[in-house]
């Protein structure tokens, strides 16, 4: 008969190796993600949007900044910070885009990088307007927003009711008269309303 003892320790430590390098082969699948969002869809000349870029699955991640648009201004508004949500760890860059006149703007993805890992974040869309307010929702922005085909984006859009456009106000028409008949006038409707006050 065989002495099988000194076999045992060989197998334990092939069977721990096996298990470090099948965790260590879970860890490395463990993919780097991103997202970017803005504070706000529209903004109007000079006002100041945050954009967050999170990070997630990350060590030490690198955001590159993409080429900045004619007409926006991107700036670093804070340090990177890590934090933990819910025994996950998450990375927060924060930014500040100033627009600088009135257009349509589509921000390129954010590049990440940690390690030999990389990825980038979606293309966001700012609205810039003289009153600031949000357009509708395009085609485009709810396609790369859901991660659906475009012509899918579509068809929701028309099946989700719209809000009739606001009217514009009509102008007053200008008051062509001489400061003297404007004041004549209105004292003579003070006049007329004081004489037809019916508790006099």
């Amino acid at each position: 008969m065989y002495d099988r003892t000194p076999f045992y320790p060989a197998v334990a430590a092939l069977l721990l190796l096996f298990a470090s390098m099948l965790s260590t082969s879970r860890a490395n699948s463990i993919n780097l993600t991103t997202m970017a969002t803005l504070s706000s869809r529209s903004a109007k000349p000079g006002d100041h949007v945050e954009l967050i870029v999170t990070v997630r699955n990350a060590s030490h991640p690198l955001v590159l900044i993409p080429e900045t648009l004619t007409g926006l201004r991107i700036k670093v508004l804070r340090k990177p910070r890590l934090f933990s949500i819910d025994d996950e760890e998450v990375w927060l860059f924060r930014y500040r885009v100033t627009p600088l006149q009135i257009g349509e703007y589509q921000l390129a993805p954010f590049q990440v990088v940690d390690g030999n890992q990389s990825t980038a974040t979606k293309p966001l869309f700012l609205h810039v307007s003289r009153k600031g307010d949000a357009p509708p929702l395009s085609p485009e922005e709810l396609a790369i927003g859901v991660n659906i085909p475009e012509s899918l984006s579509q068809e929701v859009i028309k099946a989700v009711p719209q809000p009739p456009p606001k009217p514009e106000p009509t102008p007053s028409p200008v008051d062509r008269r001489s400061l003297a008949g404007r004041v004549s006038s209105s004292i003579a409707k003070a006049l007329q309303a004081f004489w037809n006050y019916p508790g006099k």
